[in-house]
């Protein structure tokens, strides 16, 4: 989508075996706040490293010029006088930063990423959100599956891509509130859970049709 990322990512090749023969002497890079500091890993809060609030509401077109900002600002270009570290952790930045895009643009992605903020998995074996999925959601999953099996055609798939669609955008809503009202984490777990279901069979849909049109 940005042709500059991968350009950038070409001309830091040559930097590969500086950065292997660093770590390999102990030295690890993180992010905290758009800045690059050295210490043991830990998760990374990619809202704090596009510096954006930590919610599910997000503005795709804030979220764009953030990211484009920030991978102007480490493009190899600007450092090209710069040392080997320098290039180095300008390169960490980018990576963390193209990363940190994709998980926080993506509905699915970020729900996963705030409950993982909070200490809450999906699907780990003390998690019970698969539990709490009601009767009647699994047997729509269900009948979901077996019409998204059964078609064929495009013209068969096209429905049934805008319903699952139609869901997605439903439970976002419905987590827009979960998060952001007194946070009710057991809701949240459930729906990204249940969103989870939807964006599969989405896929599955997008993998048999020709045509999005």
């Amino acid at each position: 989508m940005f042709t500059h990322v991968s350009k950038a990512v070409g001309r830091l090749q040559p930097l590969r075996r500086r950065y292997l023969l660093m770590k390999s002497q102990g030295c690890e890079f993180r992010m905290t706040g758009c800045s690059m500091t050295t210490g043991s890993s830990s998760s990374s809060d990619y809202f704090d490293i596009l510096g954006v609030e930590r919610t599910f509401v997000q503005s795709p077109d804030e979220l764009k010029t953030k990211y484009k900002s920030l991978m102007t600002r480490f493009h190899p270009d600007r450092h090209t006088t710069s040392s080997d570290e320098i290039k180095i952790q300008q390169a960490l930045l980018a990576t963390n930063v193209t990363r940190a895009y994709s998980v926080i643009e993506d509905p699915l992605a970020r729900a996963l990423h705030l409950l993982e903020l909070d200490g809450h998995t999906i699907g780990g074996e003390s998690d019970q959100s698969s539990v709490l999925m009601s009767n009647s959601f699994l047997m729509e999953i269900m009948e979901a599956r077996e019409e998204v099996d059964h078609a064929s055609t495009d013209a068969q798939l096209k429905p049934l891509l805008k319903a699952c669609q139609i869901r997605q955008s439903e439970l976002c809503q419905e987590l827009e509130k979960s998060f952001n009202n007194d946070y009710n984490v057991d809701e949240a777990k459930l729906q990204t859970a249940q969103l989870q279901y939807w964006r599969r069979i989405e896929e599955t849909i997008l993998d048999k049709i020709t045509s999005t049109e």
